[in-house]
């Protein structure tokens, strides 16, 4: 892992990480890197939707943003990917329903499990990015 950067997993549908100290010059490998893992994230959560019978359409609902910009504002580098089913797609909000349980059910945890398979593989590509930068 990259010295001065942190990671924050807390949250089961965000990849998260403080790169305060990152110079403008690295920040499009940041995005990359970013982005590559939110897509890995979406197809291992898809995976198990996939050939449903009962949520058909629910691997199609989910999505992910990259939020923020590869550019520095007021000294600061901020980018975030929330990846998870789109409430206004088919399906949708049946997927978070699955992701988190109802009274009546348990939560299946499938974006939980993405997201912790793709952990390493995200601060491996941030490393990379900053790599005798940081």
């Amino acid at each position: 892992m990259a010295d001065g950067v942190k990671f924050d997993f807390h949250e089961i549908n965000a990849l998260t990480a403080d790169l305060v100290a990152a110079p403008a010059k690295v920040l499009p490998k940041l995005r990359q890197a970013l982005e590559v893992t939110a897509t890995n994230v979406k197809k291992d959560w898809q995976e198990p939707l996939k050939g449903s019978a009962t949520v058909p359409a629910g691997a199609a609902s989910i999505t992910y943003d990259i939020i923020g910009a590869a550019s520095l504002l007021l000294g600061k580098s901020a980018m975030s990917a929330e990846i998870g089913p789109e409430l206004g797609r088919a399906q949708g909000p049946i997927v978070g329903m699955l992701e988190y349980g109802t009274p009546n059910t348990g939560p299946r945890g499938y974006g939980a499990e993405a997201l912790h398979k793709n952990e390493a593989d995200f601060e491996k590509g941030i490393s990379l990015a900053t790599e005798g930068v940081l």
